[in-house]
Parts: structure tokens; sequence; C-alpha cells
């Protein structure tokens, strides 16, 4: 009787912490400065040293554990398979509940904290349609520039893990810049055995929530490595909504190699080009280097290749509906809404975030 008490508190617990969340003020100074920082060390830290993906062996005894149930209510006397399977189904809730309030302590909690926009020097009157158009020609001549010096060959391009070596010395600015604890350890980049999902979802890359660790799909581009692994350091900044991954790795990126700025700024070009008319699209990107060309043709002759559309559809709705029941209203369309930071928020030399004075 008293283990079934101990499962319905846990319960309770979950649903109660599904319903009501902490107000922003008191995420931010308990859980996103003092708690986080310090399971987010501890974490990362060991989980670097697992030459696999914890989250993978997490998984693995997930689905044993609903196997084993469901034989078990196969297997069970004839008349009592009702009452075992409404045991089962009990105690997987039971787990479900732990998990997410799991979830919520080590890293979910940063859904419930303030926006970095209540940090840095933003004003939504700064977005105009001329401004994006702006930054989608700063952001052209920024890729040429960095372009220009680096292989026209992708393959012979740094390694992922030496990517994630060239960023980390800029993992603290970025952190400092938007007004985060500057502690994040950055995690190690890892394949999954999620991968097949990955590349035909077109899921770039995870943070796994459990053990804080850095996945990565094995089809990404080596021009898209450094913003996707900075984009992934950005959720073990504490940063849970994708636009504001985005930013931090923008931050990140713009300031490192001349690979990491090609790829931040090869991925501005991108997200602000719906900003000028068709025939301004077709003339931008007609005139294009020839190098720059071929790699948004690699990546989209690998989109083609790779992608199964049904599945997408079905993975991308999912995650939607996941991000909208955590509070980012704007669901996937978030990703977008970086460029939203990017025009918003004033920047000094360098492009460092201005800070907002209160």
């Amino acid at each position: 009787m008293r283990r079934e008490w101990w499962r319905v508190i846990v319960v309770v617990a979950a649903g109660a912490a599904a319903v009501w969340p902490l107000p922003p003020a008191l995420a931010d100074q308990r859980f996103g400065r003092v708690w986080y920082p310090m399971i987010q060390r501890a974490l990362t830290s060991t989980s670097n040293l697992a030459p696999v993906a914890l989250l993978d062996v997490l998984v693995i005894l997930a689905a044993a554990v609903v196997v084993w149930g469901a034989v078990s209510v196969w297997r069970s006397a004839r008349g009592t398979r009702g009452r075992v399977a409404l045991r089962r189904l009990w105690q997987g809730l039971t787990v479900a509940a732990a998990g997410y309030l799991a979830f919520l302590a080590v890293w979910g909690l940063n859904y419930q904290r303030p926006p970095v926009t209540d940090r840095v020097d933003f004003d939504r009157g700064r977005i105009t349609l001329e401004a994006v158009r702006a930054l989608n020609a700063t952001s052209l001549e920024e890729l040429i520039r960095a372009r220009a010096g680096l292989p026209a060959r992708l393959e012979v391009w740094p390694s992922r893990d030496q990517v994630a070596r060239d960023l980390q010395p800029r993992l603290a600015g970025a952190a400092a810049a938007l007004g985060l604890p500057s502690t994040v350890v950055a995690g190690r980049p890892k394949f999954t055995l999620l991968d097949p999902y990955f590349t035909r979802a077109g899921v770039s890359g995870m943070t796994d929530p459990f053990f804080l660790e850095t996945l990565m799909a094995s089809n990404l581009l080596a021009f898209e490595t450094p913003q996707v692994i900075a984009h992934e350091w950005g959720h073990l900044a504490g940063l849970a909504r994708e636009s504001e991954a985005s930013f931090f790795a923008w931050l990140v990126c713009v300031g490192g190699t001349p690979e990491a700025r090609y790829s931040a700024w090869v991925e501005t070009f991108v997200l602000t080009l719906p900003a000028l008319d068709r025939e301004a699209r077709r003339a931008r990107v007609d005139g294009l280097p020839a190098v720059v060309r071929a790699d948004l043709k690699a990546a989209a002759e690998r989109t083609r290749r790779d992608e199964v559309q049904p599945l997408r559809l079905v993975a991308w709705a999912t995650y939607d509906r996941y991000l909208k029941a955590n509070r980012v209203d704007s669901g996937t369309q978030n990703y977008g809404e970086v460029v939203q930071l990017l025009v918003g928020t004033r920047f000094e030399r360098g492009w460092r975030p201005a800070r907002r004075i209160h």
C-alpha cells in the first residue's frame, strides 16, 4: 500500500508540474543560475567520457521494459490478463511521470525561464522588411569573404571533433554576451542509434535532455557542422527555445574560424532570402560564387536523397506539439524566429549584443 501511495504522489506531482509552471524569475534565478549550471557541468562532463550516446542505452532499456511488460501480459494466466494489463499500464504511467519530473529537473525547466530579449537591447520596432533585406546583403558579403579562403572540396574540411575544439574558446563569451552563466561545458559531438530517424526526418541534431549530450546526424555537410554543434551547445547553455539556441550558435560561430563564420553567414543568408521578391532572390542566388552555389546544391541533393517526406511531416508535427506543450507558442516556426533576434538586437563592435539597461 505504501508503494502504491508513492506511485500516486509521483503521478500527481508530474501532473501538477505540467499544469502550473514556475514564475519565470524563480525559474531563472533558482533553476537557471544555481541548479542547472551545476548539473550541466556534472552530467555533460560525465557523458563526454562515454564513447556511445547514453541516450541510446536509455532507449534500449525502455524498449526492453515495454517488451517485458507486453510479454508478461501475454503469458499471464487466462482470466488474469486484464488485471495484469492494468497493473502494467499503471506502472508505465508511474515511470512516465517519473521520467517527466526528471526531464524538468535536469533540463526542461529552461523552457520556463525569461527570453534572452529581456537581457539584450532588443526592440521589435527594428524588425522591418528592409532590415531583413539589409541583413541578407550583409550575410552575402560575409559568406563570400569567409568562403574565399576555404578549400573548395568539403571532404577536406575539419572533422566534427576538430570543429568542436575550434568552437570551444567562443563558448564562454557567447554565454556571457546573453547574460548566461559562462561555465557551460561543451558536449562531445556523438552519433546515435537514432541516426536513421534523424537523417530521414530532416533532424540535424539533438540535445539529450537526460544526460545533456550533443547528438549529431551523420549526413551533415562540413559547412553545416559548426552551426549545428553550436546550436546544440546553446541548449546546453540553458536556452530551450530553438530561436535562442540558433542566436547563441550564430554568436559562437560569427567570431570563430573561417569555417564557423561561413557556417553562420550561409545559414543567415538562406533564412533571410525569403524577404526578397522572387526576381531579386533568383538574381542574388545566381550571383553567388560557384563554390557557394555548389554547397547549397549539395545540401539540397542531400535532402532529396535522405529525407522521407511522410516521416518528416509526422516528426515535425510531433515536435511542434512538444514545443507548444512546453509553452513555445510558435512551435517549430520558432526556428525561423532567430531572424527577428538578429535584426531586433542592437550589436556593438564585433557583433556583440548590447545589454539591456534596466
